[in-house]
């Protein structure tokens, strides 16, 4: 006999779940017979459901092992019951219930005003950028363009503790959650939140290096994603022109804004070979993410 979804949507049946441990099990059964999407930040029903319950608690995921065995509240069991209800009948991101999420392993505020981090730039972070920038030197200033929840801005400025960040944004929305997330790191003093369209309001010849992740969806690709994705801001997802057109302002613009020997590292995903056709003159450096994720370039200004 197979358990069918709506025995265990049953509300009844939280009172049997009484330790972390069981309703992880719970709900691993739940999210398997469901028809969700996983694609913000997990790519399994088992971490999904770790992502759901943990942060509730005010928890990271990581310490799973260490309080698995740990009893819940009652009122904690019809929290994660109502969020686990809504995860699967709404398709709401697990990050967008919960409004937390990690990043090379830092703590941040995420609401549907900004994209959830996800980006394979968090390896070659964790990896402190290793055979890819600075083999004798640090950045001392650094530019995170199309910042979104300030993520990367974030981690890099642990990575370099010295260093200055401009975290842009063309949406307010977004640069009010960037604004929240420096704060909440006590980063006011070291990283600089900016709403402008790209470079409009920054100065030429300033960083050594600049970071981007900016929207490159297709809007013709829409019909095609799964619902979890249409909670996101469209803004920060779908560009013009077969999702080329922020990809080209930064290929044609970030040297004038790099200073000599500055380093732009960009991603731009399923654009790869869009990118390599249309700019064969361009010596691309291609990166080698390891743990998933395919189209980061580097291009050195020399």
């Amino acid at each position: 006999m197979v358990i069918k979804l709506k025995y265990l949507l049953n509300k009844k049946i939280i009172s049997e779940l009484l330790s972390i441990q069981d309703i992880i099990r719970w709900i691993v059964s739940c999210f398997s017979i469901s028809n969700l999407w996983y694609g913000h930040g997990s790519d399994n029903v088992w971490d999904e459901a770790i992502n759901l319950v943990l942060p509730l608690l005010g928890l990271p995921p990581y310490l799973w092992k260490e309080i698995y065995k740990s009893r819940l509240l009652v009122k904690e069991r019809e929290l994660i019951y109502k969020l686990v209800y809504k995860r699967i009948k709404k398709k709401i991101p697990v990050v967008y219930l919960t409004k937390k999420a990690w990043f090379c392993g830092h703590e941040l505020y995420i609401d549907n005003r900004v994209l959830i981090p996800r980006s394979p730039i968090a390896e070659l972070i964790n990896n402190r950028f290793k055979s890819v920038i600075f083999s004798n030197k640090q950045p001392k200033f650094i530019l995170d363009l199309c910042t979104g929840s300030g993520c990367i801005a974030i981690a890099c400025s642990y990575l370099f503790p010295n260093a200055h960040i401009d975290a842009v944004d063309i949406s307010l929305e977004a640069i009010n959650v960037a604004e929240y997330n420096i704060q909440l790191h006590g980063l006011e003093n070291r990283i600089t939140p900016i709403c402008s369209n790209l470079f409009n309001k920054l100065t030429k010849s300033t960083y050594d290096l600049i970071i981007t992740n900016p929207p490159y969806v297709d809007k013709k690709e829409k019909k095609y994603l799964p619902k979890e994705y249409l909670y996101e801001p469209k803004i920060g997802l779908f560009a013009k022109n077969n999702g080329m057109e922020i990809i080209d302002k930064i290929i044609s613009q970030a040297p004038l804004y790099l200073k000599r020997d500055g380093i732009l590292i960009c991603e731009v995903g399923n654009k790869m070979l869009n990118v390599i056709e249309k700019y064969p003159n361009i010596c691309f450096q291609w990166l080698d993410i390891k743990n998933g994720g395919i189209g980061i370039f580097k291009i050195e200004n020399i």
